[in-house]
């Protein structure tokens, strides 16, 4: 699975970060793109596994969704893409053509994946959320 390399790079891309600040990590924080192919049960459970025998063992990764957002040059929309969702099989995707004419569009967001912030449990028992700012999987 995809999520386990992508899970391995996010702990090494934390772990130099970790040696700036005390305290244990309580949570990550993670900006996924609905245009990432990648299940947040899955990275969930991948990260559970990475984060062994590191200082992130007691941490917990909250995935935050970052919604498509797509421009058309033809026509000049700017907005959410159109979905194909089918019921059944209990899915949808975003489709990448102009919802009003039909062209190409630009994709401007849905496309992250970067931890944006980590919550840390300092020595006074209280918790501290730090910007992080690492890039998970470019």
């Amino acid at each position: 699975m995809h999520e386990y390399s992508v899970a391995s790079e996010l702990v090494s891309s934390l772990l130099p970060v970790l040696k700036q600040h005390h305290g244990a990590v309580k949570r990550v924080f993670l900006k996924k793109g609905e245009l990432r192919i990648l299940s947040d049960r899955a990275l969930a459970n991948a990260f559970d596994v990475m984060k062994q025998g590191t200082p992130l063992e007691g941490a917990t990764l909250c995935i935050e969704a970052v919604a498509a957002h797509v421009v058309c040059d033809a026509c000049g929309f700017e907005g959410a893409p159109e979905h194909l969702s089918d019921e059944a099989m209990h899915f949808s995707v975003p489709i990448l053509s102009c919802p009003r004419c039909a062209r190409d569009v630009r994709v401007t967001q849905g496309r992250e994946l970067f931890v944006d912030r980590l919550t840390l449990d300092v020595q006074s028992g209280e918790e501290h959320e730090t910007a992080s700012g690492s890039a998970a999987h470019g």
